[in-house]
Formats: structure tokens, sequence, C-alpha cells
């Protein structure tokens, strides 16, 4: 399967989540276009020390292990990583350093990656750049499982806190145009939404599109 890596991440892509999603998946990779939003927060430290693991409404946030990297791996969504699951977790290990999981008794429900990879080399730096406070993170994944109700703010809060404990000021965040329960969630905590970001597909070719969001304009999530 290594020798066909497109071959595994369409398997993957089936298992996941059946065989008309990633038939769809592939339409839109081919001829599609797909819409982003691109939110800057600010971070102060927070008053008092942060200490993993942290209780909070019935789960646990804490820092992520070697030991949780399958079981994250096989509950990412694809559209989050379209990699095959070696992949997957070769890139969350390189990221494990900042990253933090979401558990209830027994299971992982959420999971949190951060990277330095805010750089001139993103589409959209050049229209986030003026909004950026050094040093500064993009929230690489955050995801939590269905039904985890309020799970996602409490992941963000907490691991956002801990950034900003180390003295990170500034997190970006680029959301899917549909994803309206992470775009919430971002606001909640303090994120500005200050670019979008348009990416049109010609077979298979992308071309990315970004425009800075004037100051007070209003936001309409589609």
């Amino acid at each position: 399967m290594a020798r066909f890596p497109f071959l595994g991440s369409f398997l993957l892509s089936v298992q996941m989540d059946g065989l008309g999603t990633t038939i769809q998946r592939g339409w839109t990779r081919l001829f599609g276009h797909e819409e982003w939003y691109v939110f800057v927060r600010h971070l102060d430290p927070p008053p008092t020390p942060v200490m993993f693991p942290i209780e909070s409404n019935g789960i646990t946030v804490r820092l992520m292990t070697e030991s949780d990297l399958d079981e994250v791996a096989r509950l990412l969504p694809f559209d989050m990583d379209r990699r095959p699951l070696q992949e997957r977790r070769a890139r969350m290990r390189s990221r494990i350093a900042d990253a933090v999981v979401a558990t209830r008794p027994g299971r992982i429900v959420g999971a949190a990656f951060f990277t330095d990879a805010v750089t001139a080399e993103q589409p959209w730096y050049q229209a986030v750049e003026r909004h950026l406070i050094p040093p500064v993170r993009l929230t690489a994944q955050i995801f939590v499982t269905t039904g985890e109700k309020g799970t996602a703010w409490a992941l963000a809060k907490h691991a956002n806190d801990r950034l900003a404990a180390q003295g990170i000021r500034t997190i970006v965040g680029v959301i899917a145009a549909d994803n309206k329960p992470s775009m919430f969630v971002s606001r909640l905590l303090g994120g500005k939404l200050v670019a979008r970001k348009s990416d049109r597909y010609w077979f298979g070719r992308r071309y990315t599109a970004t425009a800075a969001v004037a100051e007070g304009e209003a936001f309409r999530p589609v």
C-alpha cells in the first residue's frame, strides 16, 4: 500500500465515510471549489498556571502521548488529513509537543494539534500578516467525535491557554466555510475573522485566491 498512497487514501475515505462521500470528494478535487475562513486570536498569559490534566464538564483535557497516536489517527476526520493511517501517525508524532487530547473515561473524544507554519508560504499570509503578534501558532487540526457537545470549546480553550502560558501571542485558524460549529467556537474564544480563501480545482489543479476582510465587515457563514 505504501507504493500506492492514493489507493490507501481512497480506501480510508471509503472506510470512514462511505463510497458516495468519497466519490463526491474526488469530484470536488477535480472540478469543484472549497471556501475557507481565516481567524486570528490574540492570547494573553492566563492569570494562573495551566496544569494538565484539566477536568471540565465531564471530560479530561491532557497532553497527548505516543500511546494515543494510533487511536487519534483512526478518529481524525478524513477531510482534516487525507493521508493513509501510517502517514497520519508519523505527521502527528512530529507535532506531539503541542498536542492535547480530550477524553471521557476509557476513550479519546477529541484532539488538537498546532504548528509554527504561519509563514509567507501560506497563500493567506499577506492578508493576515498585519494582525499577527509573534510568536504565532497555526491550529493544524482540532476535532471532536460526533455527539460531543461542549467538548470543542473546552479542548480549544485549554490548549490555547497552555500555548499562552508558554509565550505564544497569536493563534491562526483556517476553517472550512461550512464548518459552523468550529467558527462558533473560534468566535466564542475571541477569534476575529480576517480573511477568506477560495480553492478552485480544474482537472485536479488547484487555484487559490485570498482576500482580506475589511474591519467591521459582516460575518456571513455559508
